[in-house]
């Protein structure tokens, strides 16, 4: 095995996985302002004491005569109300119309759709187109079949990639992280002429699928890894398999999935795949437990999902490397 640092072997534990207001304070009551005034002393001599009114002489009363009283006559029965026309209020205009928005509002769905398409092509693969315009740089987790992986959208907020199929009828969910889905449903007819073979997780560096094909050692021809993925369009043409890595491995305990491929249903190559997962040991995984997942297509038929349990070593095994046999079935192949 063409590797400088230790090659360890390891079973793993596997398992197969379960499916407005505001605030007023009021202060104490303050003490009531007391008014000044100026007083002055009088003397009692420059008081005026002469009346304030003066004597009024009245004549003698005047006789009375020739009064006669009136009254009004009594309406016997109270008039009734009167009924007045209806009046139909006027509405007040304005004379410019107001803003459709306004300032700082909140995002809204219509001004800001989440959308995906799904177009089926070569080597069962599927072409995902996504489109959140007010979502720029933002972590979007793409659900498929059971597995799952995170990537970030550009300046625009769209994300363009290429993902193997899982399922004939091959459904894909886009969240994000800030809220938000789209689906997107497409049918993918070929893809019972290939078989795949995955492994995913989450946040878990160092976790790598390799496919040593019709007995090719490390770093041949026959070798395909994340280091030598191959092009989709070998498969295409039965000529051997390819390797997809989905997920950004830049962004923080994101999702990731490495997927493999191989034609088996139009191979021109008889005989057998070995498959594995292989583990390094890094300063961050050292000394601690680690889990990933696999999950393997068939003939267009998906198998259950199965769950790896990882003891990793002491730290001073840094650089080392777990090699996984157990988690997945190797392939054998009928030339076509």
């Amino acid at each position: 095995m063409a590797k400088s640092s230790k090659v360890l072997i390891a079973a793993g534990t596997i398992g197969t996985a379960a499916a407005v207001g505001f605030l007023m304070q009021i202060g104490r009551d303050a003490p009531a302002p007391q008014a000044a005034f100026a007083v002055s002393e009088f003397a009692a001599g420059d008081i005026d004491t002469a009346p304030l009114a003066r004597t009024v002489e009245v004549a003698d009363e005047l006789p009375v005569s020739d009064i006669t009283l009136t009254s009004s006559d009594r309406d016997p029965e109270p008039s009734r109300p009167v009924a007045l026309p209806p009046v139909s209020p006027k509405l007040a205009t304005m004379s410019e119309a107001l803003p459709d928005t306004l300032p700082n509002a909140p995002r809204v769905d219509e001004a800001c759709p989440i959308t995906m398409t799904a177009t089926p092509t070569i080597a069962a693969l599927v072409d995902l187109s996504f489109s959140s315009k007010c979502d720029p740089y933002t972590r979007v987790t793409f659900h498929h079949a059971g597995i799952s992986f995170t990537e970030l959208t550009d300046s625009m907020g769209q994300i363009e990639l290429t993902v193997p199929a899982l399922a004939e009828t091959a459904r894909f969910t886009a969240e994000i992280a800030a809220g938000g889905a789209a689906v997107a449903i497409t049918t993918v007819d070929s893809l019972i002429f290939y078989d795949r073979a995955v492994v995913f997780g989450q946040g878990t560096r160092g976790v790598a699928l390799h496919a040593l094909e019709f007995g090719a050692g490390f770093d041949d021809e026959g070798h395909v890894s994340a280091d030598a993925p191959r092009d989709p369009v070998v498969a295409s043409r039965g000529e051997g398999g390819f390797l997809m890595v989905l997920g950004d491995p830049t962004l923080s305990e994101g999702r990731f999935a490495q997927v493999y491929t191989f034609p088996s249903g139009m191979a021109k190559t008889g005989g057998d795949i070995d498959l594995f997962v292989e583990v390094e040991v890094l300063d961050g995984t050292c000394g601690r437990d680690l889990t990933a997942q696999t999950v393997q297509v068939n003939g267009g038929v998906r198998r259950p999902v199965q769950d790896i349990q990882i003891a990793m070593p002491d730290c001073d095994a840094v650089g080392d490397y777990l090699v996984l046999k157990t988690p997945l079935d190797d392939l054998t192949i009928a030339m076509k």
